[in-house]
Order: C-alpha cells, then sequence, then structure tokens
C-alpha cells in the first residue's frame, strides 16, 4: 500500500473538491462525517461489531480527513503545518504537566 506524507495526501484529496464544497461546507461536513463514526460506532454497540467494521471505520476517518484538508487549504495551512503545530501544542503541555484538563489555554 502507498504510504502518503500529510501534505501529498492534501493536494492529492484536493483535486477531487468540486466546486460546490465551499469553505463552509467543509467545515459543516466535519460534523456530518464524524455523526457517521459515531453512528457506527454506536450501532456496533447495540448490535455488535459486523465484519466490515473496521473499514468502515477506516472509511469515515478518511472522509473526515478530507474535510480537514479542505478547511486547511481554505486557511492556507497544510496538513503537515497543522500536525506539526498541534505536536508542539501537546509537547508544551506534556512539559507543563496540563495534559489533562479543559480550556485551550493550558
Amino acid at each position: 500500500m502507498k504510504q502518503l506524507t500529510l501534505n501529498d495526501y492534501q493536494v492529492d484529496a484536493m483535486s477531487f473538491r468540486l466546486p460546490s464544497a465551499s469553505p463552509e461546507y467543509a467545515v459543516l461536513s466535519i460534523g456530518a462525517e464524524t455523526g457517521e463514526l459515531y453512528t457506527l460506532v454506536s450501532k456496533a454497540i447495540r448490535d455488535g461489531r459486523k465484519p466490515d467494521y473496521d473499514q468502515n471505520v477506516k472509511k469515515e476517518l478518511g472522509d473526515i480527513l478530507w474535510n480537514i484538508a479542505a478547511v486547511a487549504a481554505d486557511h492556507g495551512f497544510t496538513l503537515g503545518e497543522v500536525a506539526f503545530s498541534n505536536i508542539v501544542k501537546l509537547s508544551n503541555r506534556k512539559a507543563h504537566g496540563t495534559i489533562q484538563g479543559s480550556g485551550d489555554n493550558r
């Protein structure tokens, strides 16, 4: 299976973006696709996992990732920049003993 960098994925994924997939659409679709993942997991809890459960989780995560890539692109960020920024934030929280808790500025 081919491995992609986050930035390569973003470039490839955006080549499939339709003109109707506005910046607002991309943001709202993160919630919609996350809802589909929630539904998949909740039905697995209620009814048990189906044989294709893991593959369906992967598909939903891919849909969420596409939308995140679009929102990042709309704001002039690469996925690599977003990922690096998040690692820096988490590293700082760990160094300050604030991984747990709530609030953005901890």
